[in-house]
């Protein structure tokens, strides 16, 4: 008699892979979709226009949008009364004993201003601050026993109270020796620049101008270099004279200006020193 062999058999289920959703199923449902819940257009986002050029840096921007600036000329032709100092005023005559920057910030502030500017040296250039490059400047003085510094005493003054500073460099200069030797004044003009962008914080507007008297020495200007010197130091300042680069003249200093005065200005023909209105 045989044996039966019993053999334990294991039944292996196996799934079937489904297959892959044709690419035509799925464009045919987007596409129903898309016609029954169509997306509103208003939810597409509208890119915006191109600019029309030129557009105003950030700086130009701050610039614009700020309120008022006071500008404050202030040094020996204070004491002499003058409007535009010979450069041979002695230096001794320059004593504000009583000054006060804080109290110029502080009414300046009161009445709405959010920037003041100094002429930290003007035409007959007397510097407000102890230069490197001359002795004419508060180290001749009494004042502070000759170690003042207005420029100093205001920036601080500012700083504490949340004003923006500006400063005002002559290119003119009646009493430099140097004035009239082209590549010799430059870097006189360059070195004082450097001194007052480096030694008072930041600095958010930078003023020059090509005012000159008439008979006095030919000078040329490098422009390009100090405006070039300016970006490298106080790259949020501004750089103002009658024609930019940033910010410009409107009108003359009896405050006329044209009926209109467009933020957009064509320098092509624009030299500084001779955009005076006729």
């Amino acid at each position: 008699m045989k044996k039966k062999n019993n053999i334990n058999k294991t039944t292996i289920q196996t799934s079937k892979v489904p297959k892959p959703i044709s690419q035509n199923i799925i464009v045919l449902t987007l596409l129903i979709s898309r016609y029954f819940f169509p997306i509103s257009s208003s939810a597409l986002q509208i890119p915006p226009p191109l600019p029309i050029l030129p557009i105003p840096s950030s700086a130009q921007l701050q610039w614009q949008l700020s309120s008022m600036a006071l500008f404050l000329h202030f040094g020996t032709n204070t004491f002499t009364d003058s409007e535009w100092g010979s450069g041979h005023a002695d230096p001794s005559v320059f004593n504000p004993v009583g000054l006060n920057a804080s109290q110029w910030v502080q009414v300046a502030k009161e009445a709405g201003f959010n920037r003041v500017i100094l002429t930290a040296k003007h035409h007959d250039g007397f510097c407000l601050w102890p230069s490197e490059y001359t002795e004419y400047s508060p180290k001749s003085s009494k004042w502070r026993n000759g170690s003042g510094d207005v420029v100093a005493e205001l920036a601080m003054a500012a700083r504490e109270a949340g004003v923006a500073l500006g400063l005002y460099l002559s290119p003119w200069d009646r009493h430099e020796p140097c004035y009239g030797k082209t590549l010799e004044y430059n870097e006189f003009y360059m070195g004082q620049m450097t001194e007052l962008l480096t030694r008072y914080g930041e600095i958010r507007e930078v003023w020059l101008d090509g005012a000159k008297g008439e008979g006095e020495k030919d000078m040329e200007y490098f422009f390009d270099s100090w405006f070039s010197l300016i970006r490298q130091l106080q790259p949020g300042a501004v750089i103002f004279s009658d024609a930019g680069p940033d910010t410009r003249w409107i009108g003359d200093e009896a405050g006329v200006a044209s009926s209109t005065c467009w933020s957009l200005f064509n320098r092509s023909s624009a030299t500084i020193g001779g955009t005076d209105p006729q």
